[in-house]
């Protein structure tokens, strides 16, 4: 048995993006005997605003699953401007690092998931005796860009910290391979850097055949609603596209207003015994990226969308991880982002072709089943964070 301390801004019962998969990967540490804290936030993603019920806690601590979840407040707001970024970033590893501190000298594996990167910073200053993994999940650094109002250095400073911690991790855990050469790339030991894929539990999203009724094509955005997406490309698409689709949106985040107001259909996130049922009701889904935050993340929505065994239209840049994943599967369509013509005519064609649906959805879900499998994928994590390459930090 191993201590393991998870130091993460994210967990349940947060619903969308990387919250569900450091939840997944605690509870199965657990089940494998392991003991396991989580040091994280107040539950405050996508929305950016704390819910209600852990509105007046600094600090908590409670047993979920078999867990020690140790949450800390932090500043959020539902802006996007750069000051906004930095107190969150801030208020959550400065308020988390005493609970850190409290259990270090214990652990035997400390993880941090970034996309905090001064609690990365910080766990590769702190950490001494225990094996550091960084998880990776966002390249900051990159997604720094995409911040209109961002300071002129802000982007080499998060390239440093990144970069320090980095360097000091006796494992690198990154989601793609696109993050791996990027981490090679600034100088890292390709032999610390392994690409573990976000998984998704394919017997939970099984494959239901789609019929092929008459009516509207149903297209599907579910998942965080952020300002990196550009839905406006998707709204002046489906204009475009004009008659036999529906269009519809299902997720939190800080552009719904932005969603709203461009008179696209808008739903709350599905409870997760729901979820399945909502991508299998959808004849086609959707994955967004504005260029200025290509390569900045894999977006976690793609694993379940191929698990279900439907077709993909994606508007993105074609040199990103994300892209190069969904060509691999051979169940999407790719158009350049920010490009709502070339969009409408993808959406078009998959509108008219229930043929073409059915084939790229069967190689969506044999590629999900192949590469994507929760359990496999979860057993390559532990063996990740417990074993492999060891070293001392200074």
């Amino acid at each position: 048995m191993s201590r393991i301390l998870i130091w993460s801004p994210n967990y349940a019962p947060e619903l969308i993006g990387i919250p569900p998969l450091v939840t997944d990967a605690a509870e199965w540490l657990v089940a494998g005997g392991h003991e396991v804290d989580v040091v994280t936030a107040v539950p405050n993603y996508p929305e950016r605003r704390i819910h209600p019920e852990y509105s007046r806690a600094i600090w908590q601590s409670a047993i979920e699953n078999g867990v020690r979840v140790h949450r800390s407040w932090l500043r959020v707001r539902p802006a996007e401007r750069f000051l906004d970024k930095a107190l969150y970033e801030a208020s959550f590893a400065t308020l988390a690092l005493p609970r850190i501190l409290a259990r270090v000298r214990r652990a035997d594996v400390v993880v941090c998931v970034v996309p905090s990167l001064i609690a990365a910073a910080l766990a590769a200053t702190v950490v001494r005796r225990a094996r550091l993994v960084i998880w990776v999940q966002d390249l900051v650094a990159q997604a720094a860009r995409a911040v209109s109002d961002a300071p002129s250095g802000a982007v080499g400073t998060a390239l440093r910290l990144e970069h320090y911690a980095a360097v000091r991790a006796d494992r690198l855990v990154v989601c793609s391979p696109g993050f791996r050469d990027h981490f090679i790339g600034s100088g890292v030991d390709p032999e610390r850097v392994q690409t573990i894929l976000n998984w998704v539990d394919t017997n939970s999203i099984g494959y239901v055949e789609p019929t092929l009724k008459g009516g509207a094509t149903r297209f599907l955005y579910a998942g965080n609603l952020g300002y990196t997406q550009g839905f406006e490309t998707l709204a002046e698409a489906a204009r475009h596209v004009g008659r036999g689709i529906e269009i519809d949106i299902v997720g939190a985040g800080n552009a719904r207003d932005e969603v709203e107001s461009l008179g696209l259909r808008l739903r709350s996130p599905v409870p997760p015994d729901e979820f399945p049922a909502l991508l299998s009701n959808a004849d086609v889904h959707v994955v967004l990226q504005r260029s200025v935050a290509a390569g900045a993340n894999l977006p976690s929505k793609i694993a379940p969308y191929l698990a279900s065994g439907r077709p993909i239209v994606a508007s993105l840049d074609g040199d990103t991880p994300a892209a190069r994943l969904l060509e691999a599967s051979g169940g999407a369509i790719l158009v350049p982002a920010e490009r709502p013509d070339l969009l409408a005519a993808a959406m078009a064609r998959l509108r008219d072709d229930p043929e073409l649906r059915r084939r790229m959805g069967a190689a969506s879900r044999e590629y999900a089943v192949a590469h994507l499998d929760k359990e496999q994928a979860l057993r390559r994590l532990e063996e990740a964070f417990l074993n492999g390459i060891r070293r001392c930090h200074a």
